[in-house]
């Protein structure tokens, strides 16, 4: 049996169904075309391993200079109330070290001063044993050689001879052990006074008196040492007092530089999804050119390797030349032209 002519309403329903087609597929072209090229969106050209790994990082450091801003902001915080406070009360900060400095001075110098007293029984000991030493050597012990008759004369007797050399020889050796235990006192006296500076914060704010280091050999260096500490005591004052608005000028500089640290990476986070939520939605509307995209990207990302590794080829042969090419000839040489 021969096809039947199509009724009226049949035709009507498949150009109905042609038009909607072609209005459907102008629409499709007009929203692909209207899609921004991958070469000009901010991370087109990247791969999706390459994209997604510049949000993770960006993410994390956006993460590390918000705590880092958060920690500045608080410190800053901290300092300012105690600036504020420092200068509503009666003591700053300098005024307040330099009392309890002043107090460690006074303490190694009243150490000083022992020392200085131990020296002088030293001194004092050492006098009377050498005293004591030229008065054996020099009149008891030549009479231990007179004869009878020499003794006799000067009213002596061998047991009083030997009984006033062994009285003074006691005297002297009395006189060596106080010599000795002052000399030891005077060093315990010297070292303490130094380490009582030494061991304090004090002696990091005068290292170029070398507080830090261990004591002078001798008092009178401890003793010019510590005058010298005490006339830079204004001026450590003035640089602590100093030092807290530096530092707070500081902490405010890097909270900020935290803080712009974080919104670009924010930014490069933003731009990052926005790009892989693009592709997501080309994939899913517009295959073809997700397709389209896709392989020229690729393309685009083996000619920048292929490039790149030129250039490092270049570089690497510029480099070698350079190494062999010989030292070049003085005005003196041999002449090639004539």
């Amino acid at each position: 049996m021969p096809p039947q002519p199509a009724s009226g309403g049949d035709g009507i329903t498949r150009e109905r169904a042609a038009a909607e087609k072609r209005l459907a597929e102008s629409q499709r072209q007009r929203e692909t075309a209207a899609v921004p090229s991958w070469k000009t969106r901010p991370y087109g050209k990247w791969s999706d391993a390459g994209l997604a790994r510049v949000v993770s990082l960006a993410y994390k450091a956006a993460e590390m200079a918000e705590r880092g801003a958060v920690q500045a902001t608080e410190k800053a915080h901290a300092l300012e109330e105690r600036l504020a406070r420092e200068k509503e009360g009666a003591q700053t900060r300098g005024q307040e070290f330099v009392a309890g400095a002043e107090t460690l001075l006074d303490q190694a110098e009243v150490k000083v001063q022992k020392a200085a007293q131990h020296l002088a029984r030293e001194a004092n000991a050492r006098k009377e044993a050498d005293e004591r030493d030229r008065y054996l050597r020099d009149y008891l012990e030549p009479k231990k050689n007179l004869g009878p008759l020499e003794r006799l004369r000067a009213g002596l007797t061998k047991k009083q001879i030997a009984g006033d050399i062994a009285d003074v020889t006691a005297e002297r050796a009395a006189w060596r052990t106080e010599e000795h235990g002052a000399r030891g006192a005077a060093h315990t006296a010297r070292v303490e006074a130094w380490e009582t500076i030494r061991t304090s914060p004090l002696a990091g704010q005068l290292r170029d008196v070398d507080a830090h280091k261990p004591a002078p050999d001798d008092l009178a260096t401890v003793t010019e040492r510590l005058a010298t500490m005490r006339e830079q005591l204004p001026d450590i004052e003035i640089r602590l007092d100093r030092r807290g608005a530096q530092e707070l000028t500081r902490l405010r500089g890097e909270a900020a530089q935290y803080t712009e640290a974080a919104a670009k990476n924010r930014n490069t986070v933003k731009a990052g999804q926005t790009e892989q939520t693009l592709r997501k939605t080309i994939a899913e509307k517009y295959p073809e050119l997700h397709d389209i995209e896709t392989k020229a990207r690729r393309s685009h990302i083996v000619e920048q390797k292929r490039a790149a590794a030129e250039q490092s080829r270049a570089r690497a042969q510029e480099s070698a030349g350079y190494h062999r090419q010989p030292p070049s000839q003085g005005r003196g040489g041999p002449s090639m032209g004539r």
